[in-house]
């Protein structure tokens, strides 16, 4: 087997990842291999995201080759992932998912912005598996702790000062959770108590869901989000760009997902079946 370690995946709720429009590169802007961040308004920095939801829907987008789309949800809303050409795993395995079903996913989030300055978000999947329910409460249980730790330090942090040199968010900046609270602070004017009441509103819904008769899968969030320009169907051109010619499916290769009681220091081990 052969296996590769990935950068630091963050546990974000889809309402908050939605309401993220702040990207960033670390280091020189003008270097390709420069890593890029999305902050998001509670100051979680994020290379990649690990998102547990449920899978609602997901269809091939492409023209002449396949490129794969699904909503991921979870009790706070929704977000559109993507896996083509170039995430051949990821593409097989959302294939071969029928919704409703539970999924994790481990993905780089991309950035959009239309003609007429909309920012349009999704996950580009790197990594996706079936999942049961209980390791969706429990990522719900986490994403719920993350969000009240970084809204802590928002708590107790001041916005940054403001400077020119420090809009383009282009340059090397320490990481720290401080540095990002202020960074997100200035950007965003973060409204603490909207995502302390969203964490309560998945918590709640957690709650609710526990009541539930085993095995039924939620279908819908808690919280429906407003249909918005990310949910119209991409054109087919972009479906060649980026898909691939259907292959045999090889099933799910994804071992090891993040330990939630650990830091979120996760490293995947993505290994291909011999």
């Amino acid at each position: 087997m052969a296996g590769f370690s990935r950068e630091v995946s963050r546990r974000v709720f889809a309402g908050e990842l939605k309401s993220s429009n702040y990207a960033f590169r670390d280091g020189d802007p003008q270097h390709q291999y420069a890593p890029q961040y999305l902050l998001t308004p509670t100051g979680a920095r994020c290379n990649r995201v690990f998102l547990v939801g449920t899978l609602t829907e997901r269809d091939d987008i492409g023209g002449d080759t396949e490129y794969w789309r699904g909503r991921i949800v979870d009790p706070t809303g929704s977000v559109l992932i993507y896996a083509g050409q170039y995430q051949p795993e990821a593409a097989q395995i959302l294939a071969n998912i029928e919704p409703p079903a539970f999924v994790a996913v481990v993905g780089k989030p991309n950035l959009y912005q239309t003609d007429d300055g909309n920012v349009i978000i999704s996950v580009r999947a790197e990594a996706i598996q079936e999942v049961d329910e209980t390791t969706r409460n429990q990522w719900i249980l986490d994403a719920a702790r993350r969000t009240q730790e970084r809204l802590k330090v928002l708590s107790t942090t001041g916005p940054a000062p403001v400077s020119e040199g420090f809009s383009t968010a282009d340059q090397a900046q320490p990481a720290s959770p401080a540095m990002d609270a202020e960074r997100a602070l200035d950007h965003y004017h973060t409204d603490i108590e909207h995502f302390r009441q969203m964490v309560i509103g998945a918590l709640l819904s957690l709650k609710q869901d526990l009541g539930r008769p085993a095995g039924e899968v939620r279908s819908e969030p808690q919280f429906a989000p407003e249909a918005g320009p990310s949910e119209k169907k991409p054109d087919s051109s972009k479906g060649k760009a980026e898909g691939g010619a259907r292959a045999k499916p090889k099933g799910n290769t994804l071992s090891g997902w993040p330990n939630e009681d650990k830091d979120e220091v996760e490293v995947f081990n993505l290994s291909k079946k011999s």
